[in-house]
């Protein structure tokens, strides 16, 4: 008899078990569901760059996700981490489904790992005032469509940025002056590790200098079939150099970078860049690199630190280049 009431009490808990782990599913098809739902909104709607998706649905995942282990007490630490299993499942499904590629998927996961333990924790607040008729509780499930309806349609908030790097160049102003105006040929061993090209962002192929209609322009060819190119404005031959950028609908082909990421477009733009070439010895020069983007989002309090993060680790890389072409 004592036999037959533990294997019942052993398969309850089995059951209760597999309740836990479906609500990691859920979750992560909830959230892909509402990326496939914010991604088929009119162009002219911050679908999935809302504060509705890249906020509120993560927390409603973490959220659901600790909702699963009702009536169970978790440790601080289960209710921080569960929600990334979730958040996991969730970009990896949106992967599958090919609504985000990896540019946006690295650059979110920071955010939704944050903003889903927030969720986990929250909810868990309330499951501990609420010993029982624990339902009411799934209504966060509401909460993307309701912050996406409230959200005030007013301009996205635009931040002008400036990156400055530098790097000392074993060589003289006119070298390396030389191989910034005819950077041809570029293979990928002369690129120093940059986690932005890890990630997928199109490495340089080529960059030149020439003159059109009495105008100085910069071409320039990335990989993925990319390519620019830019107006000089200011130029002192072994000095400095200063190019405005002009980008166009065949600049960036489809599928060369993701849409929100996308230089140029409604969310980052890269306005110009500049060379100084200052001079330390004969044979040793400081080459620093500025360039001028805007950031235009409705969450600039973290797409402003991670386009910084991105954009001196690009500018070191091609510190990097022209370093090793001008040494060599």
């Amino acid at each position: 008899m004592k036999t037959t009431e533990n294997n019942n009490k052993d398969k309850i808990v089995i059951q209760k078990e597999k309740q836990h782990w479906l609500w990691f599913v859920y979750g992560a098809l909830y959230g892909v569901f509402l990326r496939f739902l914010f991604g088929v909104l009119p162009s002219s709607i911050e679908g999935p760059m809302s504060v509705a998706f890249l906020i509120t649905t993560p927390l409603v995942v973490g959220a659901l996700t600790i909702y699963g282990y009702r009536g169970q007490k978790l440790r601080m630490s289960q209710l921080i981490f569960y929600p990334w299993l979730t958040i996991a499942l969730l970009l990896l499904g949106s992967a599958i489904a090919m609504l985000e590629g990896l540019i946006c998927i690295v650059i979110m996961t920071p955010l939704f790992l944050l903003f889903a333990s927030i969720g986990g924790l929250l909810m868990a607040g309330c499951l501990h005032y609420l010993d029982e008729n624990t339902k009411p509780l799934l209504s966060i499930a509401l909460l993307p469509y309701l912050v996406f309806f409230t959200e005030p349609h007013l301009e996205l908030s635009n931040k002008n940025i400036q990156i400055v790097e530098s790097v000392i160049v074993k060589a003289s102003p006119e070298t390396i002056w030389a191989e910034i105006m005819t950077a041809k040929e570029i293979k990928a061993d002369e690129l120093p590790l940059s986690f932005s090209h890890i990630i997928g962002v199109p490495k340089p192929l080529e960059g030149l200098n020439v003159e059109v209609s009495g105008q100085e322009v910069r071409y320039s060819i990335w990989e993925k079939g990319v390519n620019f190119k830019a107006n000089v404005t200011h130029s002192q031959e072994n000095q400095y150099i200063k190019w405005d950028y002009v980008f166009d609908e065949n600049s960036f082909p489809k599928g060369s970078m993701d849409d929100h990421v996308e230089i140029g477009g409604t969310y980052f733009d890269l306005h110009d860049t500049a060379f100084t070439l200052s001079p330390i010895s004969p044979d040793e020069t400081k080459l620093t690199i500025t360039a001028n983007y805007h950031v235009n989002s409705a969450i600039n309090f973290y797409a402003i630190p991670v386009s910084q993060f991105l954009g001196a680790d690009f500018v070191k890389t091609i510190l990097g280049l022209y370093k090793h072409r001008s040494e060599a």
